[in-house]
This record gives C-alpha cells, sequence and structure tokens, in this order.
C-alpha cells in the first residue's frame, strides 16, 4: 500500500512540475508574434514601414543563430540549468518591458533594444525548457508524451497572443502599447513558474539523489575543455540535427509565405489562406497522443521517417497538384505532430546528462540558421521569378482610407514576418486619416515564383527522408535510437551510470 502512495506521489509530483516546466515559456511564445499580432499599428504607432517592422525580428532571429548553442552550453558547464533558466527568463522578461517602455515613448530604436535583449534569452530558455523535460523525465516511459506536451502548451502561448492581443488594441494606436504591456504581465508569470520550478528542482534532485552539482566550470580553462565535448557528440546527433533543418525549413519558412502562395495557386481568400497557413499549430495539439503511442512502441526514427514521408507528400501536393489546398496542409500539420513528439526525445540517448544543453542548444542553433538563412533565400527566390507588378504607393491599385482602415486588414499568420517587403503590405504611415489618404491594395507573387519555391522546399523534403533512412541504417548497427523503448530507457541509464540509484519513480 505505501508503495502505491509512493508511485502516486511520484507520478503526480513529475507532473506537477511539467505544468511549471511547460509555463517558463508561456511568456517567450506569448510575445515572440505580438509584432505580427499587432503589425498595422505597430508600424503606425512608430511610424514605420514594412521593412523596419520586419527588423522586430530580425534582432531576435540572427543572434540566435549562435547565441542559443552557448546558451545550452552555458547551462551544462557555466550557470547550471536552474541559475541558466533564471538568468534567460529575466532576459525574457526584462526585453518585453523595454518594448512596452519604448511603445509608450513611440521610440523604434528602444523597441529594437527590447527585442535583442528578448532574443539573447528567448531560444535559450526553450534549451533550458528541454533540458528540465529531459531532466524530470529521464529514463522513464512517458518521456515523449511528456515532450510532446510542452511542444502543445508552448504553441498555445502563440494562439493566445494572436486572440488577445488584437482584441486589446480593437483598431486603436492609442492602445497597442496597453497590448504590449499585456505580454510583460505574460512573461512575469514566466518568470514566477520559473522560480517555482527551481524550487521543485531543488526537491526532485534530493528525491532522485542528484549529484549535488551538475559539474559547473570553474576556470576559463575548464570552460575550453568542456566545450571540445561537443564534438565529440556521435555521428547519428549529427544525422539528428541535419533531419531537423531539413524539416523544419520546410516547414516553418513555408508556413510563412504560404497564405500569400495559397492565394495566388489556389485563389481562395486572404481570411481562408491564413486560417489554412495555421493547420500546422493546431495540429501539435494531438502530439501528446501521439507521444503517448511512441512512449509505448519505442522505434522513434520510425515515426520520424513517417513524419519526415508525410511532408514529402504534402509538398508534392502543393508543388505537383491542384488538388484541394486542405489535403496539403493536413498532410503538412501531421507530419509537424509526428515529428515534435518523437525527435527530441532521441537526444538523450545520444549523449549524457551533463551535456544535454549543448546538444539541445546545438539542434536548436543550427534550427535557427537553416530557417533564418533560408528564410532569406526563398523570399529572394520568389522576388526574382516574380511577374506580378507589386503596388507600394498611391500610384497603384488603391482604396481610400478612413480613420479605421488602417486597422481592419486581418492580421498576418503567425509567421509572415520573414516576407520581403516586395511581397509585403505596406502602410503609409505618414498619410493622415481621411479621405485623401491611400492604403495600397496588398499584391501577392506570381503562381511561377511560388512554384519555384515550393520546389526547393520539395527537394529538401525528399533530403529529410533520405536522411531519416540513414539514420536507420545507421542504427542497425549501434541500436540507439529507432529500438524498442526498454532498450531505449536502459540506453538512457547505460549513459548515465551515476544515476543508478532509487529513483523518485521508476
Amino acid at each position: 500500500m505505501s508503495e502505491n502512495k509512493t508511485s502516486f506521489f511520484g507520478h503526480a509530483f513529475r507532473y506537477f512540475g511539467l505544468l511549471f516546466i511547460c509555463l517558463i515559456t508561456l511568456g517567450s511564445y506569448y510575445i515572440y508574434d505580438i509584432p505580427a499580432a499587432l503589425q498595422t499599428g505597430i508600424e503606425t504607432l512608430y511610424k514605420v514601414d514594412n521593412v523596419k517592422w520586419n527588423l522586430l525580428y530580425s534582432v531576435y532571429s540572427f543572434p540566435n543563430m549562435i547565441i542559443v548553442f552557448f546558451g545550452g552550453y552555458f547551462i551544462d558547464n557555466v550557470f547550471g540549468l536552474k541559475k541558466g533558466a533564471i538568468i534567460f527568463c529575466c532576459l525574457v522578461m526584462a526585453g518585453q518591458i523595454i518594448f512596452s517602455v519604448s511603445s509608450n515613448l513611440k521610440l523604434f530604436w528602444l523597441a529594437l533594444v527590447g527585442r535583442t535583449i528578448f532574443g539573447l534569452g528567448g531560444e535559450s530558455l526553450s534549451v533550458a525548457q528541454s533540458t528540465f523535460c529531459a531532466t524530470w523525465f529521464k529514463g522513464r516511459g512517458d518521456i515523449n508524451f511528456a515532450f510532446a506536451i510542452t511542444l502543445a502548451f508552448s504553441r498555445i502561448g502563440s494562439a493566445i497572443n494572436f486572440q488577445i492581443s488584437p482584441k486589446i488594441e480593437n483598431n486603436e494606436v492609442s492602445r497597442v502599447p496597453a497590448a504590449i504591456w499585456v505580454g510583460a504581465i505574460v512573461c512575469g508569470i514566466s518568470f514566477a513558474s520559473c522560480i517555482i520550478l527551481v524550487v521543485l528542482d531543488v526537491i526532485r534532485g534530493k528525491k532522485d539523489k542528484d549529484d549535488p552539482n551538475t559539474t559547473t566550470a570553474s576556470s576559463f580553462m575548464d570552460i575550453l575543455r568542456s566545450f571540445k565535448d561537443v564534438f565529440h557528440f556521435p555521428g547519428t546527433l549529427w544525422l539528428i540535427n541535419l533531419s531537423v533543418v531539413l524539416f523544419y525549413v520546410p516547414l516553418f519558412v513555408f508556413v510563412s509565405i504560404c497564405a500569400d502562395f495559397f492565394q495566388s495557386k489556389y485563389g481562395i481568400s486572404a481570411d481562408l489562406a491564413t486560417s489554412i497557413a495555421s493547420v500546422p499549430y493546431y495540429a501539435a495539439v494531438s502530439s501528446p497522443i501521439i507521444g503517448f503511442i511512441v512512449d509505448r512502441t519505442g522505434h522513434n526514427i520510425a515515426f520520424t521517417t513517417f513524419a519526415s514521408a508525410l511532408l514529402v507528400v504534402a509538398h508534392g501536393l502543393f508543388a505537383f497538384s491542384d488538388i484541394n489546398v486542405w489535403a496539403g496542409a493536413i498532410f503538412l500539420g501531421g507530419s509537424y505532430a509526428f515529428m515534435a513528439a518523437s525527435i527530441w526525445v532521441t537526444i538523450p540517448c545520444l549523449v549524457p546528462s551533463k551535456s544535454l544543453g549543448s546538444a539541445y542548444g546545438l539542434a536548436f542553433a543550427c534550427q535557427n540558421a537553416a530557417v533564418a538563412s533560408f528564410g532569406l533565400i526563398i523570399n529572394a527566390i520568389i522576388a526574382h521569378f516574380n511577374t506580378n507588378p507589386v503596388s507600394s504607393d498611391s500610384s497603384g491599385s488603391c482604396e481610400p482610407a478612413t480613420s479605421s482602415d488602417h486597422h481592419s486588414s486581418p492580421s498576418p499568420s503567425p509567421s509572415n514576418h520573414t516576407l520581403l517587403s516586395s511581397t509585403s503590405h505596406h502602410i503609409d504611415t505618414n498619410s493622415t486619416a481621411g479621405s485623401s489618404s491611400c492604403i495600397p491594395i496588398p499584391k501577392y507573387a506570381s503562381p511561377n515564383a511560388y512554384h519555384v519555391a515550393e520546389l526547393v522546399f520539395f527537394g529538401l523534403a525528399c533530403l529529410c527522408f533520405v536522411v531519416q533512412i540513414i539514420i536507420i541504417l545507421v542504427d542497425i548497427k549501434n541500436r540507439w535510437v529507432n529500438i524498442p523503448s526498454a532498450k531505449m530507457k536502459q540506453r538512457v541509464k547505460d549513459l548515465n551510470p551515476e544515476d543508478e540509484k532509487d529513483p523518485l519513480i521508476n
């Protein structure tokens, strides 16, 4: 009876901790797309065009091509997980507060400073979240389920922002600062959750009999020596990172341009196109169910291979057929749900716990670098092959604007920030509302331009599928990641012999 009580307490404690693991990134996911949710209002408030507005994302994304790796490395070797999470959470909250103050002062340069500081902590906080999840559920039969829950919960933050921020703004530029300040409040909730999580992690460490110290470097030479460990990561981990890059570029970069692509190819409305573009994010809700199945079966790479196959089918439909657009979108959403529920759990099977932060940081850095770079490449391809005229001033096709017209256009999809100015909706922020002002009708690129870009996505998806097959072939010998769940749990134990002690729960 007492064992049953201990077992119940163990399960309840883990999932109580998981709640706060999910909450620590709620703020960062909520505020990330505030510029997209309030694009027109922000452009008007700061008196900037679409190109300058896009800097609110650029100052976040490009530093994270490198910084996110060092964030994970510092978690392992400098700060430790708990201190690192608090530091990164502070950076996220401080960045959003500065952004909020800039909205009151109407200082765009200060907004960029705030978003830069947010970027210094945002992706690294996600690395900390993954490391927490891997640590709390290490060697357990429900680790895939736990990771899938964190993913689904994170996407909830983005969805809440797109629902709440426009309502707070309510088509009034004067209310934009209030909507941005709500983001700071949500970051405060995440910071409080981080503090609670750190306390819970101390309790978990005592229960699991963790080593008192997750070996942090004490000198500069220690840091250099531990940095060399990264170059000794197994080849399978590098193949996993390559598959992450080849999968998430055709997913996230495609989502950033697909609303216009759908309008151009399928002739649907902007509202419907934006809704369809959101399908992959809504599909993430099903990830916990898939994660639960993966926990019971193992063979994670079989699931990631299936996800890659769905990605190939989705882009094949978009590139080579005129079948209903929903078909491709559903395949795309399914591929995301399967990949997200199975790929990230393979990393604890490849590196010991002391290097998890560095391993996740490396994966996130590769992903950010690829998505940022291919975002520019794809939009350059679209601009180069576009044959449609783009109206960007009053000399083109235009509609008269009223005092509310600047706020009546639908919000862009969550990732439309990567569009080049040549294919984006430009607002003349210097004109005043009234009968003399004019809002250009947005023009999307020609179908041929999107077709060329779609061929690139299709090629990358095919390469991703090939890499998955290579991982399966390599693992026939290694037996590390494409094995039954029980053997994956044993693999984690073999990598961490120091953890062979009485855990909180088996």
